[in-house]
C-alpha cells in the first residue's frame, strides 16, 4: 500500500523511487508503509479504538505483501465502515486507496483521495486532508510524477503539522524528504529527514529514528561531508541496537564502510566491512538459513542471505549513492558507484538492479561528455527492464533519461524518449479504464432504459389521442342516432370528415419521425441518426466500423460569391455525389453540420479498403460543379478513424477522425488522413509547447535581445531591432520552433504586447540614461496587427510607459497589411499619428502593390535576408535590391538591409544608397545590458575627434 516515496517506518531507508527494487521488497516496503499511515490514523482516533479500525490494521499487517489480498479482505468491511464513520471510515480509505495505487489502479485511488479530502474539509480535519495530499503524492510518484508528486506532500506538510501526532510526521515528513531527494533538492530533503528524526525521537521509537538517519548519511557522503556521514552511520547501529534491530546494525555498519571508503579511510572502511558480514551471519545462524561463503559476504555484504526484512545489501548503497551524485550533477562519482554497483548485481544475478545500475551509468557518462557511450550504456538498461515488464519502474526511469538528455542538448533523442514515455503512460492509463468497463455498462444499460421509457410515454400518448379520437367518433354518432330526422347524409359526410382527419393525422406524424432523423436540406440522414447507429454498434459490443469525417473547404468563400440559395444547392450536389461514393462501398451517410458530413462503412482492420475508400471520396470532387451558370472547383478534407482499434466510445473516434482532418485542412485541394497515435502525439506535443510557452510569459522566461542598425555612410548605430528569445533552463529556445505555434493559437497577441512594452521601457531608459534615443523596431505578428484591440494596446502601451513615440518603429509584414488592405490603411494612419515610425518588414516576400505602396504611411522598407544573401552572387538579385532602394527612395522611404554578413554586401549597398544595414557583419543580437555598452560605446566613439 506504500507508494514509490512513502518510506517504511521500521526499515532502514529504502532506496530512492529512482532506482528499480526486487519484488519481495517491494512488497515489504508496501505493508511498512501502510503500518505508518495506519500508525497515525489510530493516533487520531486516539484510546478509543473501534474494532473496524483494528480489523483494518490486522489486515494490513498480515498481507501487506500482497495487495490483492488486501484488497479482497477489505472488501468486506466497506459497509460497516461507512456505517461507522469517523476515524474508522478514514482508515478504511487510506489503506483501500493504497492498496489500489500498489495494483496500478490509479482511478480507485483517485476516489479514496477525493473521499479523504471532502472528510477533511466537512470536518475540518486536518490529519484526513494530510493523509488524503499524502495519498495523491503516492500515487503520482507511482506514475513516475515525481514532480507533482512533490507540490502534493509540500501541501500536505501544514495540515500534518497542525496535529499533535508524531506518527503523522514521522509518515509525511519522510515521504517529503525522500521526494525532495528525487526532484534534487538535497538540502531540503536533509532538513525533512532531521525532522522526522526528530518525530521518530519524540516517538520513542529508536528504530524509527534510526531510519531518519540512515536516509541522511548517503546524502552527507554525497556532500563530501564525511564526519557528519560517519556520526550518523554511529547513530544507525546504536539504535538499532536498542531496538533489537540486527538489520539495522548492518546497515549502519555498511554506511560507515562507505563513507570511510569515500573520505579515503580504508582501513576503517575494511574493519566496518567486516562488522557488518559478522553480524548477518549471526543474523542467518539465527534463522537458521544457510551462512554464505565469507568471501562472498564480504564481497558483496549482501543481508538477503540471512532472508531477514529491511536489510540493505552493499549495492542497494551505491546504487542510492549513484542517484544522488547523479542529483547533485557529480557525474565522476556517479559513474564510480554505477559501476560498482552494476558489477556486484551481476555477480549476484541480480538482474533487476544491474539493469537499474546501467541506466545510472549511462546518464552519469552522458553528463561527462561521453553522449555515443552514455546512450547505449542506458538503452540497455531500459531494455532490460521493459524485458521483465516492470512498466510503473520503466516509466519512471524513461522520466529520469528524458530530462538527463534535455540537459545535455540531446533535444532530439528525448523527444523520441518523450513519446515513448507518452505511449506507455497512455497504455498505463488504458490498463486503469478495463476497471471502469462493467460502470460503463452499467451506465449504458440506464441510457438505453431511459429511451425505451421515453418511447413508451410517447406510445402511451398516441394511444390516448386514438382513445380520446374514438371517444369523439362514438359521440357523434350518438348524436347523429338522436338526430336521426337530420338525415343520414349529414352523418355520412360528418363520419368521412373524421376519417380524412385521422389520414391527415397520421401523415404528419410519419413527417415528424422522418424530419427527426433527416436534414432537411440534403435529404440525408442527421446527427441524431449517426448517434443512433453508433451508440447501437457500441451496445452489440461485436462489431467494429470505421468511422469517416467530411468537410468542405473554403465554403464560407463560395457561399459569399454565389448566395445562401445556391450554396445549398451546390451542397445537394456535394451531398448527392458523397452518397453514391459512400453508397458503393456499402457504408451511410449523414448531414453533421454545416459543411460536414459523416459516413459508417462496418467493417475494421482492413486499411487497403479504407484507403480505397477515402480516395474514392476525394475523387468525387475531381469534377468541377455547375451553379448559377457557373463552373465551381470544390475541395474536401477526410478524416477517418476505427471503433474499436483507435477509441472505446463514438464520442471519442468521432473526435479522432475530426483530429486527422484537421492535421491537413489548411492543404490545398482534396486530401484525406487516416488517424494514427503519431497525430495524437503531435498535438499533444503542440499543447505541451503551448502550456510551457504560458508559464514562461507567467514565469518571466522570456527575454528581449537587441540587434543593432549601423547607418551609412557614416557607420554609427542609428537603432536596434528588438527580438524576442526564451531561456528554457539553461538553454535557449528558437524562435522558429515557437513562434509559428504562438501565432496558430493565438498566443502571439499576449506575447506581442509584452515584448512592445518592453521594448518601449527599454528605449525609455536610454533616454532618461543619457545613452542617447537610438530608434527600436518591434516587429508585429500578422494575427497581432489584424486584432480588434491591438490600436487600444498599443496606445495604452505607450501610455504607461512614457516612451517617446518617436523612438518607437512597428515592422509590419506586407501579408499583414494587405490581407484587407483598405481597413489596414486606415489603422496606418491612426498609428502614424501617434507619433510612431512604420516599416513594411522583409519586404519582396509578400505582394504589396505599388498602388498601395503609395497609400500606406510609411517611413522604411526592410529588403529580406534572402535576397541579400545572394548579392554579388546573383545578377537578379542584384537587380532587384537596387530597383528597391531606387523606388523607396522615389517615394520617400529609407531604406534597410537584413542579414548583411559580409564586407563587400555592405560595400555594394553603400554604393546603392541604402540607408541602414543590419546583419551578423557589424552586431549579433544580444542582451539589454550588452546592446547599452555598444550604444554607449559609440557615442564615446562620436566625441573623439576624427
Amino acid at each position: 500500500m506504500a507508494s514509490s516515496t512513502t518510506p517504511p517506518p521500521d526499515s532502514p531507508r529504502r532506496r530512492r523511487a529512482t532506482v528499480a527494487r526486487p519484488a519481495a521488497r517491494g512488497r515489504l516496503h508496501l505493508a511498512a508503509s501502510a503500518f505508518v499511515l495506519l500508525a497515525a490514523l489510530a493516533w487520531c482516533q486516539g484510546a478509543h479504538a473501534e474494532s473496524i479500525m483494528q480489523q483494518v490494521f490486522d489486515i494490513e499487517a498480515r498481507y501487506g505483501n500482497e495487495p490483492n489480498d488486501v484488497i479482497a479482505h477489505l472488501r468486506a468491511l466497506e459497509v460497516p465502515a461507512r456505517a461507522s464513520g469517523g476515524d474508522d471510515l478514514r482508515a478504511f480509505l487510506a489503506a483501500w486507496g493504497y492498496a489500489h495505487a500498489a495494483t496500478d489502479k490509479p482511478a480507485v485511488a483517485d476516489a479514496a483521495v477525493e473521499e479523504l479530502t471532502d472528510i477533511g474539509q466537512r470536518t475540518h480535519d486536518p490529519a484526513a486532508i494530510a493523509s488524503a495530499y499524502t495519498l495523491k503524492s503516492s500515487q503520482l510518484a507511482f506514475a513516475g510524477q515525481e514532480r507533482a508528486a512533490f507540490g502534493w506532500i509540500e501541501e500536505a506538510l501544514p495540515y500534518a503539522r497542525k496535529t499533535a501526532s508524531p506518527d503523522l510526521h514521522y509518515w509525511v515528513e519522510m515521504s517529503a524528504a525522500d521526494l525532495a531527494m528525487n526532484n534534487g533538492q538535497i538540502d531540503e530533503g536533509i532538513r525533512l529527514f532531521e525532522d522526522a528524526a526528530k518525530s521518530g525521537r519524540a516517538l520513542n521509537n529508536p528504530r524509527r529514528e534510526a531510519q531518519a538517519w540512515q536516509s541522511l548519511a548517503p546524502m552527507h557522503i554525497v556532500k563530501g561531508q564525511f564526519a557528519q556521514a560517519l556520526h550518523e552511520a554511529r547513530l544507525v547501529r546504536e539504535l538499532g541496537a536498542r531496538s533489537t534491530d540486527d538489520g539495522l546494525v548492518v546497515v549502519g555498519w555498511m554506511w560507515e564502510s562507505l563513507a570511510a571508503a569515500a573520505d579515503g579511510q580504508a582501513q576503517r572502511a575494511a574493519m566496518a566491512r567486516e562488522q557488518a558480514v559478522k553480524v548477518q551471519r549471526e543474523i542467518a545462524t539465527k534463522l537458521g538459513t544457510t551462512v554464505p561463503a565469507p568471501a562472498d559476504i564480504v564481497e558483496t555484504m549482501n543481508s538477503q542471505a540471512g532472508q531477514v526484512a529491511w536489510l540493505s545489501s552493499e549495492q542497494d548503497g551505491l546504487m542510492t549513492l549513484s542517484g544522488d551524485y547523479l542529483a547533485v550533477r557529480n557525474y565522476a562519482k556517479a559513474a564510480d558507484a554505477a559501476a560498482r554497483a552494476k558489477q556486484q548485481s551481476e555477480s549476484q544475478k541480480d538482474a533487476d538492479t544491474a539493469a537499474h545500475a546501467l541506466i545510472d551509468l549511462g546518464m552519469a557518462d552522458i553528463g561527462l561528455g561521453k553522449v555515443a557511450l552514455g546512450k547505449d550504456e542506458a538503452d540497455a538498461g531500459l531494455r532490460a527492464l521493459e524485458r521483465v515488464k516492470r512498466d510503473p519502474e520503466l516509466l519512471i526511469q524513461l522520466n529520469r533519461y528524458i530530462d538527463m538528455l534535455e540537459r545535455s542538448g540531446e533535444t532530439r533523442e528525448a523527444l523520441v524518449r518523450l513519446r515513448q514515455s507518452l505511449v506507455l503512460e497512455n497504455e498505463l492509463a488504458r490498463r486503469d479504464r478495463s476497471s471502469t468497463v462493467v460502470a460503463l455498462q452499467r451506465q449504458s444499460s440506464l441510457t438505453e432504459h431511459q429511451r425505451q421509457v421515453e418511447q413508451l410515454e410517447h406510445e402511451n400518448a398516441l394511444q390516448s389521442m386514438e382513445l380520446s379520437r374514438r371517444s369523439n367518433e362514438r359521440t357523434l354518432m350518438l348524436l347523429l342516432a338522436a338526430v336521426l330526422a337530420i338525415g343520414v347524409g349529414v352523418a355520412a359526410r360528418l363520419y368521412l370528415r373524421a376519417r380524412q382527419s385521422n389520414r391527415q393525422l397520421a401523415v404528419t406524424n410519419e413527417k415528424l419521425a422522418h424530419a427527426s432523423l433527416h436534414d432537411k436540406v440534403t435529404g440525408l440522414l442527421n446527427r441524431r441518426a449517426m448517434e443512433a447507429d453508433t451508440h447501437a454498434i457500441e451496445l452489440a459490443g461485436t462489431e467494429s466500423y470505421c468511422y469517416v469525417t467530411i468537410s468542405v473547404k473554403q465554403f464560407g468563400l463560395i457561399v459569399g460569391s454565389v448566395g445562401h440559395q445556391l450554396g445549398d444547392a451546390l451542397l445537394c450536389q456535394i451531398a448527392a455525389r458523397l452518397d453514391q461514393a459512400v453508397r458503393r462501398f456499402e457504408g451511410r451517410l449523414y448531414r453533421v453540420d454545416g459543411v460536414t458530413f459523416g459516413a459508417l462503412f462496418h467493417f475494421g482492420h482492413d486499411p487497403r479498403r479504407l484507403d480505397a475508400i477515402l480516395a474514392a471520396l476525394t475523387a468525387t470532387m475531381d469534377a468541377p460543379f455547375e451553379i448559377g451558370n457557373q463552373d465551381l472547383i470544390v475541395s474536401i478534407g477526410v478524416g477517418a478513424s476505427e471503433y474499436p482499434k483507435d477509441a472505446g466510445s463514438a464520442d471519442e473516434v468521432a473526435r479522432l477522425a475530426e483530429l486527422a482532418k484537421l492535421q491537413l485542412h489548411a492543404d490545398p485541394g482534396n486530401s484525406f488522413l487516416v488517424y494514427d497515435t503519431r497525430i495524437g502525439e503531435h498535438q499533444r506535443d503542440k499543447l505541451r509547447m503551448e502550456s510551457r510557452m504560458l508559464k514562461a510569459l507567467e514565469h518571466g522566461d522570456f527575454e528581449l535581445f537587441y540587434q543593432g542598425q549601423r547607418g551609412l555612410p557614416d557607420g554609427r548605430i542609428c537603432g536596434f531591432e528588438a527580438l524576442l528569445r526564451w531561456r528554457d533552463g539553461d538553454k535557449m529556445i528558437s524562435p522558429a520552433e515557437f513562434i509559428p505555434l504562438a501565432e496558430e493559437t493565438g498566443l502571439i497577441v499576449r506575447i506581442g504586447a509584452w515584448v512592445l512594452e518592453q521594448a518601449c521601457r527599454q528605449a525609455k531608459a536610454w533616454a532618461d540614461s543619457g545613452a542617447g534615443k537610438p530608434l527600436v523596431a518591434v516587429n508585429i505578428a500578422p494575427r497581432q496587427f489584424n486584432h480588434p484591440d491591438f490600436l487600444a494596446t498599443v496606445r495604452d502601451t505607450l501610455a504607461r510607459t512614457g516612451v517617446d513615440p518617436r523612438q518607437i518603429e512597428l515592422e509590419i509584414t506586407e501579408g499583414s497589411v494587405m490581407n484587407d488592405a483598405e481597413t489596414s490603411i486606415a489603422q496606418l494612419h491612426a498609428l502614424r499619428e501617434l507619433g510612431l515610425h512604420l516599416a513594411i518588414d522583409d519586404f519582396g516576400t509578400g505582394y504589396a502593390s505599388l498602388s498601395y505602396l503609395r497609400r500606406f504611411p510609411l517611413d522604411r522598407l526592410k529588403i529580406d535576408r534572402s535576397f541579400i544573401k545572394q548579392l554579388t552572387t546573383s545578377e537578379q538579385d542584384d537587380t532587384i535590391v537596387r530597383t528597391v532602394i531606387e523606388l523607396a527612395h522615389t517615394l520617400g522611404l529609407s531604406v534597410t538591409a537584413e542579414g548583411v554578413e559580409t564586407i563587400e554586401q555592405e560595400t555594394v549597398l553603400q554604393g546603392w544608397g541604402c540607408d541602414v544595414i543590419q546583419g551578423f557583419l557589424r552586431f549579433r543580437p544580444a542582451p539589454a545590458a550588452a546592446a547599452t555598452a555598444s550604444l554607449e560605446k559609440d557615442k564615446l566613439e562620436a566625441l573623439q575627434p576624427a
